[in-house]
């Protein structure tokens, strides 16, 4: 398990577009469709940001893992 600012630190090292798109969508709940428009961007962009970030927070957070369980037995 994650304390809240090990998640934290993880999402803050997304690149800031990746950030963005990742908290209005699965924190703020905004479609892809109202994020393409209150950015600027294309609808697919909103969509391939947000792929984007979970990929690199998955592999963060795997890789996070592994450093604790090296250190917690």
């Amino acid at each position: 398990m994650f304390t809240g600012d090990e998640l934290y630190k993880v999402l803050n090292e997304l690149p800031a577009g990746y950030r963005m798109v990742f908290n209005l969508y699965a924190v703020e709940g905004y479609k892809h469709k109202e994020i393409a428009e209150m950015l600027g961007i294309d609808t697919n962009t909103s969509k391939s940001q947000y792929s984007r970030a979970k990929a690199v927070l998955r592999a963060k957070l795997e890789k996070l893992s592994l450093v604790k369980k090296k250190y917690t037995g």
